[in-house]
């Protein structure tokens, strides 16, 4: 089964740069200019849901802001693809750029019992420094951190960053604020004169490790030529900082004390991304396919799992019938629980998997009603009108609203009983029997003969 998420590796990074996938260049250049404007501490939250592409946005951003940097050891190839296709202005390319930026996720180290000794040595890891002394002038600039954590041991910094409880040196010391903003004050000045520190996933993490790592950013890191960039959903992390002092407590309070700014994650381009993961609108599952995405509001991340499980459970049969015959009344009523039930019960299923147990087992048509009335398209459901029967007054002709036939629908796949005197259901041109409920479970499943997983 082809994967469509693009996980943020390197070269994924700058193919989306250099082709604007989702039409986020021009939020980056703005951003950075934002990041550029800062001349003092801050902390700036990007507020997005999970999903929603934070993290390609804002590792993007990372490679911007190093490939602008004359001093960075980014490559020159590198620096020339990822920044070729940005919008700057032309004054902007003619400055030097003076700051240089890292990358944190926060998540992949809630492990650590101190979270603000990981931030550092994934800064020094990241920035290269070389503690065997090559970088002789790094290395003496931070020589007061260097004592603090192995004495004048400069070789054994790894070792010790690395110690099972290796902050109780930290600890140990005095003045260990001071220590920590003399060993960035080294770090910039071999490299810039600002230091872009990007945080990620923080609102995954366990309660005590977010709380801590804010804290202690705080209180040892805060330094006017540091800028720190969150990248979180917002209302997940006051459920996380809830979760730690308590459910009265004011979380939206208590993190104004740490960021500064807070910005939204800039939408993406739907039709450009849709167009890059193949999603068209020429064939009906597709336009039904992404009323289902505005439907239940999916983010990016959803919607290429949501694209990707539609595509393997019906394309071949919604987008090549010559290879079915749907020409008689059972096997039209195939064709539309392929189109339009079998994408609706994938899409509850990531949505919300409460809601479709309660639709599969003939509790709530809601789902189906919200979808067939996105449009307020009924060409379906005319198609489902008996001779007897009209949406509108007419002589002779029973007077059926689009509510009720869209009940028969649901009805007639799962709420029916078909027994020895109910063999099928016939709604105008579709025929519906026993087996349509499991047809379309199964379908959503993937488990089908429809099912394409090359």
């Amino acid at each position: 089964m082809k994967r469509y998420e693009m996980l943020p590796t390197e070269e994924n990074l700058i193919e989306t740069l250099y082709n604007d996938t989702i039409n986020r260049n021009k939020d980056i250049v703005y951003f950075y200019d934002i990041l550029q404007a800062q001349e003092s501490a801050s902390a700036i939250a990007i507020d997005g849901r999970w999903g929603s592409g934070k993290t390609f946005f804002v590792r993007q951003t990372k490679m911007v802001i190093n490939a602008l940097n004359p001093s960075s050891t980014m490559d020159e190839e590198t620096k020339a693809k990822a920044t070729i296709r940005l919008p700057f202005p032309k004054e902007n390319g003619e400055k030097e750029n003076c700051s240089i930026a890292v990358y944190y996720d926060a998540w992949e180290n809630d492990n650590d019992t101190e979270p603000v000794l990981s931030l550092i040595y994934e800064i020094t890891k990241q920035l290269s420094i070389d503690f065997a002394l090559s970088d002789i002038s790094i290395v003496k600039t931070a020589g007061a951190i260097i004592e603090a954590i192995s004495g004048h041991n400069v070789n054994g910094i790894k070792d010790a960053l690395t110690s099972e409880d290796p902050f109780t040196k930290f600890k140990e010391e005095k003045d260990i604020e001071q220590k920590i903003k003399d060993f960035f004050s080294c770090l910039l000045a071999e490299r810039g004169n600002r230091l872009v520190i990007f945080i990620d996933e923080l609102d995954r993490c366990k309660p005590t490790f977010a709380v801590h790592l804010l804290e202690q950013i705080k209180h040892y890191i805060y330094d006017n030529r540091i800028t720190f960039v969150f990248s979180v959903n917002l209302e997940q992390l006051q459920h996380t900082i809830k979760n730690y002092y308590g459910v009265d407590f004011d979380s939206c309070r208590y993190l104004d004390r740490f960021f500064d700014l807070r910005i939204s994650m800039p939408p993406a381009n739907m039709e450009k991304f849709y167009s890059e993961i193949g999603l068209e609108s020429r064939y009906y599952v597709d336009i039904v396919t992404k009323r289902i995405i505005k439907m239940y509001n999916f983010e990016l991340r959803e919607i290429t799992r949501f694209y990707s499980q539609v595509k393997a459970a019906v394309y071949e049969p919604t987008h090549d019938n010559k290879k079915y015959d749907f020409s008689f009344t059972d096997g039209k009523g195939r064709q539309i629980i392929l189109i339009y039930i079998v994408p609706l019960l994938i899409g509850l299923k990531i949505a919300d998997i409460s809601k479709y147990d309660q639709f599969i087992n003939g509790h709530n048509s809601e789902p189906l009603k919200e979808l067939l009335d996105f449009d307020n398209d009924n060409r379906l459901l005319e198609n489902m009108l008996n001779r007897d029967e009209s949406f509108t007054k007419e002589e002779g002709k029973t007077l059926i609203t689009t509510d009720e036939m869209i009940d028969k629908f649901y009805n007639a796949i799962f709420v029916d009983q078909y027994d020895g005197r109910k063999y099928n259901t016939t709604l105008g041109q579709y025929e519906f029997t026993k087996e349509s409920k499991g047809f379309a479970i199964s379908a959503s499943s993937m488990l089908s003969r429809f099912a394409e997983l090359s």
